[in-house]
């Protein structure tokens, strides 16, 4: 069994990047376009992860690149190393996933892992208050499996650990990532205010966790542009859920149509059918011809 990558966070703050050391015949995977620096040993590829339907799924759903970068370190016997970091100024925390642990991470946090962490889209019921007012979006990513697992913010991040039963509030747009087992809710930012306090206090409605488990939110809301924001980052909304449905279900149609038209055609190029419409063909031709010759002869 090959080594595990050590990994380091540099520049720890609003600018920080992350150096994976790479033991012999080891690798991570991370965000396309993620990679800044790596030594001679160390190759790089695209990959599917989960297939051609995860990746589209992915890439409609949480606005996540189609392809993942899986980084490979090609030497048996020599170590390597490799620079990554996000498209967008922020920080960065590597969080150590253990067996049977869930994270769940909002678009745009997940920047790499180990390969043994599986990182895959999920869905948030499109009715519930959280997935709508969080900040988060119903589309997400969730990470399981076993390693460490890179987690980008916009602006610096910060991390809270909740012991058994208590709660922690946090304003919507800055959630990053949380423990998949805890429990959410939608709450107004001040209880006592009501309803007009809390929207005359600029807060509005937050984010009720409950633990146990673990929080990552980051320092700043990414700014809402045309483009839908920043790349990378957490608490960027995933999208209208409707639109990225009806868009991935018309994406899926129109590659199931191209495929079926390709299968049709093949099948009916070889089919006796046009074998015999072509025969017949040519014996009318053979018949004019003949009849002309003969014509000619008298």
């Amino acid at each position: 069994m090959s080594q595990q990558p050590s990994w380091q966070v540099k520049n720890e703050g609003s600018f920080a990047s992350v150096s994976i050391t790479l033991p012999p015949s080891s690798g991570f995977h991370c965000e396309s376009d993620a990679v800044i620096t790596m030594s001679q040993n160390v190759d790089v590829r695209g990959a599917m992860s989960g297939g051609i339907l995860a990746g589209l799924a992915r890439a409609f759903l949480t606005r996540e690149s189609f392809f993942t970068t899986v980084v490979q370190n090609n030497s048996p016997n020599q170590s390597g190393d490799a620079l990554i970091a996000s498209s967008d100024p922020g920080g960065v925390t590597l969080h150590r996933l253990i067996r049977g642990e869930e994270m769940v991470l909002t678009s745009g946090a997940y920047l790499a892992a180990d390969e043994a962490v599986n990182v895959s889209s999920s869905m948030q019921s499109p009715f519930s208050m959280f997935g709508n007012y969080s900040g988060t979006g119903v589309f997400l990513l969730r990470a399981s499996g076993q390693g460490t697992l890179a987690i980008s913010a916009y602006g610096s991040m910060h991390k809270y650990i909740l012991s058994p039963g208590e709660t922690r509030n946090v304003d919507n747009g800055h959630l990053v990532a949380w423990t998949a087992s805890m429990r959410s809710s939608m709450k107004l930012a001040s209880a006592r205010a009501g309803i007009v306090g809390s929207m005359t206090s600029g807060e509005g409605l937050h984010c009720e966790f409950i633990g146990p488990g673990t929080i990552y939110i980051q320092s700043h809301k990414p700014s809402i542009s045309p483009d839908g924001g920043t790349k990378n980052g957490g608490g960027r909304s995933s999208g209208n859920p409707i639109a990225a449905c009806i868009g991935f279900l018309v994406f899926i149609l129109i590659l199931l149509g191209f495929f079926f038209a390709v299968y049709f055609g093949a099948v009916n190029t070889n089919s006796p059918v046009y074998g015999g419409h072509n025969d017949g063909h040519r014996y009318r031709q053979q018949q004019y011809n003949g009849g002309y010759n003969g014509q000619n002869e008298l």
